[in-house]
């Protein structure tokens, strides 16, 4: 299955990248600048604006063939791992690249996307979502971001998950499905956070992105995802579509 990714110059989105080259996925990559990445095997590079409905085209259907694809072949799904620019000011270039990357895939049949946002995003027990309850004044403008993105998506009729991590660090290894917990582990549920760890290792992030992009399970729904560091952890690499865990794909 070829995919596009949108946001590939990025922290996550390498990491994203080099996964999908493990499984042996053909990727339609956009970046912002040229120089961030090159044409490869079975790797396609376009450079443009996220927000530009003719770099959202390109990427998503091969206009002149391309590494791993036919000419005229649109990709199976959408890996989105864009951020906002700057969170210390108010801005909607993030949301503002969801909804192009939304019109895009309707124009073109695709209906699979897998994208980034915040742990704030998830709903509160209390009412509304979790930014709106104790989230830090620096966070504010970014999680309007993450808000709207997931409007967005719930109304976009796609088949879309959202990942919704705590802090996102990048000293946690990635961790494969079964560690255990003395060599560092991962844990995720369906529209809700697991407890026990503040932070989000970005290599498991990328890891949980791409176990999920196939998983039918996760369609329409927000993922809490949280890492536990060697030693601390107090289970295995695992995820759940309800509120008991069972083994991430």
């Amino acid at each position: 299955m070829a995919v596009a990714l949108i946001g590939a110059g990025g922290r996550t989105g390498s990491l994203v990248l080099e996964q999908a080259r493990r499984r042996g996925w053909p990727v339609r990559a956009l970046v912002r600048s040229a120089g961030k990445l090159a044409d490869g095997d079975a790797l396609k590079v376009v450079v443009g604006d996220s927000r530009d409905s003719a770099a959202i085209d390109e990427v998503l259907v091969a206009p002149g063939g391309g590494p791993g694809t036919k000419v005229g072949t649109k990709v199976g799904a959408v890996i989105c791992t864009l951020g906002m620019h700057d969170i210390t000011v108010p801005a909607t270039d993030f949301s503002d690249s969801v909804r192009a990357i939304v019109a895009g895939m309707q124009r073109h049949g695709v209906r699979r996307i897998v994208a980034v946002a915040s742990a704030g995003a998830l709903d509160h027990p209390e009412g509304g979502y979790r930014s709106q309850h104790g989230q830090a004044e620096v966070y504010r403008h970014v999680a309007a971001e993450h808000v709207r993105n997931f409007e967005t998506l719930r109304a976009s009729g796609l088949d879309w998950t959202l990942m919704c991590p705590l802090t996102l660090v990048g000293d946690i290894p990635a961790s494969a499905a079964g560690s255990t917990a003395s060599a560092g582990s991962v844990q995720w549920l369906y529209e809700d956070l697991p407890a026990g760890s503040g932070e989000t290792g970005y290599a498991d992030l990328a890891r949980v992105m791409c176990d999920l992009l196939a998983e039918r399970a996760s369609y329409g729904k927000r993922v809490g995802i949280v890492s536990f560091r060697a030693g601390t952890g107090t289970g295995t690499s695992t995820g759940t579509g309800t509120s008991k865990k069972s083994s991430a794909p």
